[in-house]
């Protein structure tokens, strides 16, 4: 199915999003090279754009909401999901992309040519070896990896003013049992509502 633009208008819509014919553009760009590129490297099991706007779009604009200040850092970025979108729709973020494998990183450098997005950064690297020159406001994951184990490799930029935000699908009561009773108080869980997608979503925010 191809790019529908009247759900992602409604989509961003009930997200108190409003997006210029601009962004649109952009983000029609992304979900037809996301589809394409995913033939080949395997980025998504999604290959239909209309897919692709419910299940990667809406999904990661649906915690525009929780991003604290202007730098984001998105770990293990993958397919772009959920900085790529953020930053497209939220141009006043600086976000950067990181992710451990090169071709993941090559696909979004190609994103980001072809669509003209000026506030993102990539980087290829791991997140317990990155060295940013500056702290990051909000760090964002997604599908990454257990709650205490993301806990554990990006602890070097869980600075005094950072947000961290964990996107779940199920709320993962046992990653929550494993986080230390200091962690356990600082942690919010709020679950949201992904237009058109018919699948429970949960968001884990820790404030440090």
């Amino acid at each position: 199915m191809q790019f529908d633009r009247e759900k992602l208008d409604r989509g961003c819509s009930a997200l108190g999003l409003s997006l210029g014919e601009g962004q649109v553009r952009q983000l029609r760009q992304y979900s037809r090279l996301l589809a394409k590129w995913s033939r080949r490297l395997n980025l998504t099991t999604i290959r239909a754009e209309d897919d692709i706007v419910v299940q990667h779009v809406l999904d990661s604009l649906s915690i525009h909401g929780f991003v604290s200040g202007p730098a984001v850092l998105d770990i293990g970025s993958g397919a772009g999901v959920p900085g790529l979108p953020l930053a497209i729709a939220r141009p006043e973020l600086n976000v950067t992309l990181l992710d451990s494998r090169s071709r993941r990183i090559e696909f979004l450098r190609h994103v980001i040519i072809n669509t003209g997005i000026r506030n993102v950064a990539l980087v290829n690297g791991r997140v317990e070896s990155y060295r940013p020159p500056d702290k990051f406001d909000t760090l964002t994951a997604r599908a990454v990896s257990s709650l205490d184990r993301l806990l554990k490799l990006s602890k070097t930029h869980l600075l005094p003013g950072t947000r961290l935000i964990s996107l779940k699908g199920r709320l993962p009561e046992t990653e929550m049992e494993r986080l230390p009773a200091t962690l356990r108080t600082r942690a919010s869980i709020h679950k949201v509502v992904v237009p058109f997608l018919e699948a429970e979503r949960n968001l884990i925010v820790i404030d440090f």
